[in-house]
């Protein structure tokens, strides 16, 4: 049922107090599922259930027992991710991240695939032949074939924040499958590198290409400064402050030099002045000094005799006389020495004269030299002043030059080391080897899975049926959408089971029947509807034709004919043949037609009194027995009722009739099909609707109701399947209908093994109840 669909009418429909007395509508509607709902809704579809777990189960098996063994091989590889100067970036998650994704993705990659067919030659291979079920294609069909098969059997993972990649290869061939995982990395960077490589050189060559061409320029113009500068005689700084400062510089030194000049001249004249005032007085000689030695010698010999002996002592003589010589030569001698020594000190002071002299006129030229240069620089300046316009413009040009031939060498530069480092590289840490373990095909653990997953798979196919069908089946759920009562749920009749006379009908016929039961029991809710006495008029509908509102007209006029009620059908669904009109032919009640077109005179056909002729008084005429069903139809169809069931004739003929019959059932045209039934309303005292067990929709009952407005009492199912119904559990009555079929005289089927399994269950866990009940 659809449980979606939100209850539109329910807010519409006010219970009165003839509803709640007959059927108190409960005010759980909304009730969450439980696991008995869940439980029953499985029940429900357990052949839908069974066959799908049966269907994939079997199938899984199948396929597992005819399926090829197959070899798992795994091989682990780091993903190296290199920026563009060679720094590993692992410390940056989220680029590192992107990065391993879009590495997972590149192994999975069509190209990669197609490199790793031609780096193991596959389809050369005769292990790579049976994956394929032979070489018997075209080429280019054959590699497209490989292609495809690489991407099935190769499996590429990466775990969260992990530089590693799992790449598991699954084969038929052991041996292959450790080949393909161990060469996929290799492939997968011969492939990146090539097209990186190829975008890189186009690249390349052409900033190459460009640096040739700015070079040229940077050179011309190079060219050009120094011609300039060669021409002009401006060395490099001319024309600027370094030419100041060479100037200053030399006109420092010039001046330094007059200063020097000055000096020298005044120290010449010193010089000389100084030269005369040497003296010779002290001037000695080495023969002075040894004569002096001597003397003093002589002396000392002299004061050490004169102690002892007179002046005529012979030694005293003899030193005296050797005195007297020495003095003579030591006098001569120093004569010598000094006569010497003035001649010696004449001559130097005439040299350092010249000297000074010499001195003086160095300083004096080199103060000349540098005041000559100052001013050849001085003018020299003024000229590179004039070219410095010029130059600078040429000086700027080559530089701008210069900086553009470096900046595209800095490029190309960085392009190459780029070729070499930068990027995502990677290398298998972990090697796959050859593993002889199949991992499949597992039959017992694949039909477990399939068991497993079919089941869920078939209860919430059975779920999703349930919760998208919307057809209505219990009181329960036109309680919960529509806030109305159930009056019956009439059980479905054979084929043919109808009679042609409507007195003959199951309720009258066979009035211990499961039919005739449920009849009843919806007869006296509609009689429990009436809020006077007299004579009750109810107008049965239905939302679309088919739904059995004709059979429910004749089956609750049926229960009130077998109450002692005097019961008559109005037929008024006149624009098809329907059962009623069928069975109008066969009845002896006039048509309908001549009724309303004054043919047929109603009170003649069915006189209420009747004056007794003897005493003038008035009886009541017994031709309308208790417990006779009248039908009033047509014997054909009619293709305007509008006309001839007019608000007038119509409501006369209703009041003809409530004089005449204690209940009136207005058989109406179904609701959605035309808008008579919503006319009729108006004429009848109350209104059911018949829904079809397991055809009419929510949406279509909502819509009726719609149209109806608040007129509908209540709703009464027809066609109803009693033994598929209780196989449902839906938890109501008719679940148990077996159970109770000692009243009927029906001959029910058994129920169920599971069902009569519960029941024995239940009498196990409550046999004191069902005794007293019992009792």
């Amino acid at each position: 049922m659809n449980k979606a669909l939100a209850p539109t009418y329910a807010a519409q429909v006010p219970a009165g107090p003839a509803q709640l007395s007959a059927h108190p509508i409960s005010q759980d509607i909304v009730r969450p599922i439980s696991l008995r709902d869940l439980l029953r809704i499985a029940e429900r579809y357990h052949k839908m259930i069974i066959a799908i777990v049966a269907t994939v189960t079997l199938g899984v098996l199948v396929q597992q027992l005819l399926s090829p063994t197959i070899y798992r091989a795994i091989s682990h590889a780091q993903v190296e991710l290199i920026d563009e100067v060679g720094t590993n970036q692992a410390d940056v998650s989220s680029r590192n991240a992107q990065r391993v994704a879009n590495a997972v993705r590149l192994h999975r990659s069509r190209s990669a695939a197609s490199r790793l067919i031609d780096d193991l030659a596959l389809l050369e291979n005769q292990d790579f032949a049976v994956e394929l079920d032979g070489f018997d294609k075209p080429e280019q069909e054959l590699r497209q074939a490989g292609i495809n098969r690489i991407i099935d059997m190769v499996s590429v993972t990466s775990e969260p924040n992990s530089d590693l990649l799992q790449i598991t290869v699954h084969s038929r061939s052991p041996e292959l499958a450790a080949d393909i995982a161990n060469q996929l990395p290799v492939s997968v960077g011969t492939v990146r590198n090539e097209t990186s490589a190829r975008r890189r050189g186009e690249l390349l060559a052409s900033l190459e290409e460009e640096m040739q061409d700015r070079g040229e320029t940077a050179l011309e113009a190079a060219q050009k400064v120094a011609e300039f500068r060669a021409e002009n005689r401006m060395l490099v700084g001319a024309g600027g402050a370094e030419d100041m400062a060479q100037v200053n510089r030399i006109a420092a030194q010039a001046a330094s030099a007059s200063a020097m000049r000055a000096g020298s001249a005044a120290r010449s004249g010193g010089v000389a002045a100084a030269s005369n005032m040497r003296s010779s007085a002290n001037a000695t000689s080495a023969a002075v000094q040894t004569l002096e030695r001597q003397r003093a010698e002589l002396v000392s010999e002299q004061s050490r005799l004169a102690t002892s002996f007179g002046p005529n002592h012979p030694d005293m003589v003899r030193v005296t006389n050797q005195l007297a010589t020495v003095d003579q030569n030591l006098a001569s001698e120093r004569a010598r020495a000094q006569s010497a020594a003035d001649e010696v000190a004449a001559a130097e002071s005439a040299r350092m004269r010249q000297l000074a002299q010499s001195e003086a006129s160095r300083d004096a030229a080199t103060a000349a030299r540098l005041a000559g240069i100052a001013s050849q620089l001085e003018g020299a300046a003024y000229r590179n002043v004039e070219n410095s316009v010029e130059l600078e413009q040429l000086v700027r040009e080559s530089t701008l030059a210069d900086q553009a031939y470096n900046a595209i060498a800095d490029r190309v530069e960085q392009i190459r080391a780029q070729m070499q480092l930068e990027g995502v590289s990677t290398t298998v840490v972990s090697s796959a080897v050859p593993n002889y373990d199949a991992v499949a095909p597992a039959p017992f653990k694949m039909t477990l899975f399939a068991l497993m997953g079919s089941l869920i798979v078939a209860f919430l196919a059975a779920f999703v049926r349930e919760f998208l069908d919307d057809r209505l089946r219990t009181a329960k759920d036109v309680r919960r959408n529509f806030a109305l009562p159930t009056f019956g749920m009439l059980p479905a009749l054979p084929d043919g089971s109808l009679a042609e006379d409507p007195n003959e009908s199951p309720v009258i016929e066979n009035p211990q029947s499961l039919f005739a039961e449920v009849a009843r029991s919806a007869y006296t809710d509609v009689r429990m509807l009436r809020e006077r006495n007299g004579s009750q008029v109810v107008l049965v509908t239905s939302p679309l034709p088919g739904d059995g509102k004709s059979t429910v007209s004749l089956t609750l006029a049926a229960a009130g004919a077998a109450a002692g009620d005097r019961t008559v059908v109005l037929d008024l669904d006149l624009r098809k043949a329907g059962v009623l009109q069928k069975l109008q032919n066969n009845a002896e009640a006039p048509d309908l037609l001549d009724i309303f077109s004054g043919q047929v005179d109603l009170d003649a056909a069915f006189p209420t009194q009747v004056e007794n002729l003897e005493d003038g008084n008035t009886s009541f005429i017994e031709d309308l027995e208790p417990g006779h069903i009248t039908l009033l139809s047509t014997r054909r169809p009619i293709h305007d009722p509008a006309s001839l069931l007019s608000s007038r004739r119509l409501n006369q003929l209703i009041e003809q009739l409530r004089e005449r019959f204690d209940f009136i059932v207005i058989n109406a045209p179904a609701t959605l099909a035309v808008r008579d039934a919503r006319a009729m309303g108006q004429f009848a005292d109350h209104t059911l609707m018949v829904s079809r067990w397991g055809r009419t929709t929510t949406e279509q009952m909502n819509a009726a109701l719609e149209l109806l407005g608040q007129s509908v009492n209540a709703v009464i199912f027809d066609h109803v399947d009693y033994e598929e119904h209780a196989r449902r559990r839906y938890g109501d009555s008719v679940q148990f209908y077996v159970d109770a079929s000692d009243y009927y005289s029906d001959d029910f089927e058994k129920p169920e093994m599971f069902s009569r399994l519960r029941r024995f269950l239940s009498q196990l866990r409550g046999p004191r109840r069902q005794d007293l009940s019992t009792g």
